[in-house]
């Protein structure tokens, strides 16, 4: 076992308790943008979140405690953000001055009752947990293991997110899709966790996993409007009709250019992958550090 083998845990330690400890500054108090930091907290809360499935093979129970920990956190703000792009995503897809009149005076009560129910709610609370969760990840006894168990975490995030897409490609199913933007998301925080090892070969893999994750995330998007469509009275079946047209015209050509994207990236077997990475990982250019701003620094959103 080599020192830099033994570094890699560590490292990705401390990118996982400063991605906790942001997260909890990052939740928005009364009379900040909360618009913006809910963006800021729930992109950083992502990344918590692929870093955590790392550590499942090596740490198990405590591993699953802390991602669930952090998906609740992140389903605290999940329905103020959906709200926040709304208005947006009616834009790009060019609706009816009726249908947007409509829809965009519901998303504004709505959006109003979320903030007045997160101003209700105890944002201090919330922040609270999120440090007392760093403080027990800190603790994680990862000192002595080597990096094997992370990289088969990589391999396993890898192999379903390729499993997922396969099934997506083949039905276009919106809930596939997102699913496969899912795993999509914790493969690339994961990635980004060794990028020191070879930034310029992980950066590349990230760029390009992150145009996946764009196509997806607009997808998505336009699903979030469709089911917000289908579910208010007030807009005439006329409109709704027209709207869900639109909407279906503008996904066909994001699924085509996920299908494009993922063919190259998920080319590979798992194991073909896994034994990639570990090339780099294990032949470092520059070996990983422990220090929470470095480590930060390589598992940003």
């Amino acid at each position: 076992m080599t020192a830099s083998s033994r570094s890699w845990p560590l490292h990705c330690r401390a990118a996982l308790v400063a991605a906790i400890l942001a997260a909890a500054d990052q939740f928005p108090h009364p009379g900040e943008d909360e618009a913006e930091r809910i963006h800021d907290v729930r992109k950083t809360l992502k990344a918590a979140a692929g870093l955590a499935r790392l550590f499942v093979p090596l740490v198990g129970a405590p591993a699953y405690l802390a991602h669930s920990a952090i998906q609740a956190a992140r389903r605290s703000v999940g329905r103020a953000r959906d709200l926040d792009i709304l208005p947006g995503v009616l834009e790009r897809v060019k609706a009816s001055p009726r249908a947007q009149n409509v829809l965009l005076g519901v998303i504004a009560k709505q959006r109003a009752a979320v903030r007045r129910a997160h101003r209700a709610s105890s944002v201090h609370n919330v922040s609270t947990e999120l440090r007392e969760l760093a403080q027990s990840v800190e603790a994680w006894d990862v000192g002595t293991a080597d990096v094997e168990p992370l990289l088969a975490a990589v391999r396993r995030t890898y192999r379903s997110a390729r499993a997922r897409g396969q099934k997506a490609m083949a039905s276009r199913d919106a809930a596939e899709l997102h699913a496969l933007r899912a795993r999509v998301v914790d493969l690339s925080h994961q990635l980004r966790a060794f990028e020191p090892a070879w930034p310029a070969m992980f950066q590349a893999i990230c760029r390009e996993l992150h145009r996946l994750r764009t196509a997806l995330g607009d997808h998505n998007d336009l699903t979030v409007l469709a089911e917000f469509a289908r579910s208010r009275p007030e807009l005439p079946q006329d409109e709704a009709e027209s709207l869900n047209a639109l909407i279906a015209r503008r996904r066909r050509p994001l699924e085509r250019r996920a299908g494009e994207l993922f063919s190259r990236l998920f080319s590979e077997r798992p194991g073909a992958f896994e034994r990639r990475i570990a090339a780099y990982v294990e032949r470092p250019q520059h070996k990983p550090r422990g220090g929470r701003r470095a480590a930060l620094r390589g598992s940003a959103p």
